[in-house]
C-alpha cells in the first residue's frame, strides 16, 4: 500500500441556509492509500457523511464546494462536469448507503437493477452479465444467488438487502468504496457477518474503503486508521489501535468513555456535557472548547493540526503525549 489512491486536501464544502452560511466541511485533508480501511467517526452533524458526498461530487445547491482539492488516481475530481462524476461513480468509486431502500427500486428485480448497473459502464451480453451478477452476490453472502437474483427487494430481510446493495458497489470493480454507516440499522449479528465480509473484500480485491460511523466500535472492528471529526474539521487522525489506546485529543477521549464496554456494570456512563455547536455559529478558536474539561485560556485561538509521527491532531493541550514531545510543545 505504497501509492495513495486518494488525496483529499484543503476541502471545504459550504451550505447556505436561512440562518446564515455555514461550513459543514473545513479545511479536511487526508488521504488513502490502495487496499486501506480509513475509519470516519464523529457525532452526527460533525460532517462525516457531507465528507462523502463531497467526495463523490454529490454535493449540490444550497450545498457546494467552495475550495479544496479532491484527486482520485492523480486525477482531479473538483470541478468534473456531472457527465465525467457520473462516469466514473460506480466505474472507480462508489458507495454504500445506510438505507438499502435509497438505494433499490422496489418495482425492478435484483438482477434488473445489477445488470444496469454493468450497462451503464460497459458493453456485456445479459448472459455475461447475469454471471457477474451471481458471482458478485456469492461474494456477499447471498445464499442460491443465480436464483434470488431475480427476486425483488421486499423479498429480501434487511440484512439481504444491504448485501445486495454491497454487491451493486462491487459490480464495477471500484478502487475505493464509501461506506456511510451502512450496518447501523441492522442486528448486531448481521452488522458482525457483514463487518467481516468486507474486511475480507478489501483485502482479497485490493479496494480501498472509507467507513464513516458514528460508532467507534464497529470502527475498530474494521479499519486500520482513524479520521476523527468534530463540527466540519478533523481533530485527530492516525493508527486505529494507537488513537484508541491514547487519544491525543479530549474529544476522542470523550467517544471513549462513552462507549458500553468502558463502564463498570452498574455504572453510568460518562458523557461529553453539553452539544456540538452550531455550525452557524461555531466558538472562537477551538470549537469543541465550551465542552471540554481540558480548555484554557488560549483556546480561543483556533489551533494548528500538529503531526507527531504517525499521529496527527487539533488541540492547544493534547492528552497523553511522549514525554520529550509534551516537553518540545510550547
Amino acid at each position: 500500500m505504497s501509492s495513495q489512491l486518494l488525496e483529499v486536501a484543503g476541502l471545504t464544502t459550504r451550505f447556505e441556509t436561512r440562518s446564515g452560511a455555514l461550513n459543514a466541511v473545513e479545511d479536511v485533508s487526508f488521504s488513502v492509500a490502495e487496499g486501506e480501511i480509513v475509519g470516519l467517526v464523529g457525532e452526527s452533524g460533525s460532517g462525516k457523511s457531507v465528507t462523502g458526498f463531497s467526495i463523490l461530487g454529490l454535493v449540490d445547491p444550497p450545498g457546494r464546494i467552495v475550495s479544496g482539492s479532491v484527486k482520485l488516481n492523480g486525477r482531479e475530481l473538483v470541478g468534473l462536469s456531472h457527465a465525467d462524476l457520473r462516469s466514473m461513480r460506480g466505474r472507480e468509486i462508489a458507495m454504500v448507503f445506510q438505507d438499502p431502500s435509497a438505494t433499490l427500486n422496489p418495482v425492478l428485480t435484483i438482477g434488473t437493477q445489477m445488470r444496469l448497473a454493468i450497462a451503464a459502464h460497459e458493453s456485456l451480453s445479459e448472459a455475461a452479465a447475469t454471471a457477474r451478477c451471481v458471482d458478485v452476490l456469492t461474494i456477499v453472502g447471498i445464499p442460491d444467488a443465480g436464483r434470488r437474483i431475480e427476486a425483488y427487494p421486499h423479498q429480501f430481510s434487511g440484512g439481504m438487502r444491504q448485501r445486495v446493495a454491497i454487491a451493486i458497489a462491487l459490480l464495477n470493480r471500484p478502487k475505493l468504496i464509501i461506506c456511510d454507516e451502512p450496518t447501523t440499522a441492522l442486528d448486531v449479528s448481521i452488522q458482525a457477518q457483514i463487518l467481516t465480509e468486507m474486511k475480507s473484500l478489501a483485502a482479497r480485491l485490493g479496494t480501498a474503503m472509507i467507513w464513516i460511523s458514528h460508532d467507534l466500535a464497529t470502527v475498530s472492528s474494521v479499519a486500520s486508521r482513524l479520521l476523527v471529526m468534530y463540527a466540519g474539521r478533523l481533530i485527530e487522525t492516525g493508527p486505529i489501535a494507537a488513537v484508541l489506546r491514547q487519544p491525543h485529543h479530549p474529544y476522542t477521549k470523550g467517544l471513549l468513555n462513552s462507549l458500553p464496554g468502558v463502564a463498570e456494570p452498574g455504572q453510568d456512563l460518562v458523557q461529553i456535557p453539553g452539544s456540538m455547536p452550531s455550525l452557524v455559529n461555531l466558538p472562537e478558536g477551538c470549537s469543541f472548547r465550551p465542552r471540554c474539561t481540558h480548555a484554557e485560556d488560549d483556546c480561543t485561538l483556533l489551533p494548528a493540526f500538529t503531526t507527531e509521527g504517525a499521529r496527527a491532531f487539533r488541540c492547544h493541550h493534547p492528552l497523553n503525549l511522549p514525554v520529550s514531545a509534551s516537553e518540545a510543545r510550547p
